[in-house]
């Protein structure tokens, strides 16, 4: 009798990318209230650690409605600045993980609409002078535990923080100059005793902005 050697969906080896979205629905959990510091930083580690799909999907089991339907369909609209693009551009620049380690995203010729930093105990340096933005309304998820993300940007951007939840942790931004018709810059997320820092051209140590990508 023959056997069947396919394997089952939870044996799949996962991906980068599945390990980051699951790494959002935690951050989420997390600001919500739906996560104690405990159980979020202990998932975290988790997911990074992940093989499969079994491993990542009791993660998030007690936190995803099992009706893919209800996910699928929030009570209310996102804002513009959290929708994702409509289309994918390859090549562009999606994010970064920095865990114990140093992130530089060096140069990058086109940025994602929607993309992800991480920095567990590390830190993630993207610098967006002089990239092609594939959205006007960009957003960037971040995930900060006792990490940091440094973001140089350049003159005509604006930038949105309102939506990041620190815990005993500090965002800030420091000589930005946003045009009214230029990028907005939205970040999104959870930072727990850590640090998230955005520079724009007209801060006043500039030798600092200039730098940066050194």
């Amino acid at each position: 009798m023959a056997t069947d050697m396919t394997p089952r969906f939870d044996q799949l080896r996962c991906a980068d990318q599945d390990r980051e979205l699951v790494a959002q629905v935690l951050n989420n959990a997390y600001a919500e209230g739906r996560l104690t510091f405990d159980e979020h930083a202990d998932r975290i580690a988790t997911a990074y650690d992940a093989k499969t799909f079994g491993d990542l999907d009791v993660l998030t089991a007690d936190l995803l409605p099992r009706d893919p339907h209800v996910a699928a369909q929030p009570a209310t609209p996102a804002p513009a600045a959290q929708r994702l693009d409509s289309v994918a551009i390859p090549g562009a620049y999606t994010g970064a993980n920095a865990i114990l380690s140093t992130q530089k995203s060096g140069s990058i010729s086109t940025v994602a609409g929607d993309l992800t930093l991480n920095s567990w105990l590390g830190e993630v340096r993207l610098d967006l002078v002089g990239a092609t933005f594939a959205s006007r309304h960009t957003t960037v998820h971040v995930g900060v535990l006792m990490g940091e993300v440094k973001i140089r940007v350049p003159e005509g951007v604006e930038v949105n923080t309102s939506q990041i939840t620190n815990v005993m942790a500090e965002t800030k931004v420091d000589g930005v100059a946003p045009h009214p018709d230029g990028i907005v810059l939205t970040l999104v997320g959870t930072v727990i005793m850590g640090e998230v820092t955005v520079l724009g051209p007209r801060i006043a140590k500039q030798r600092k902005y200039e730098k940066f990508a050194q």
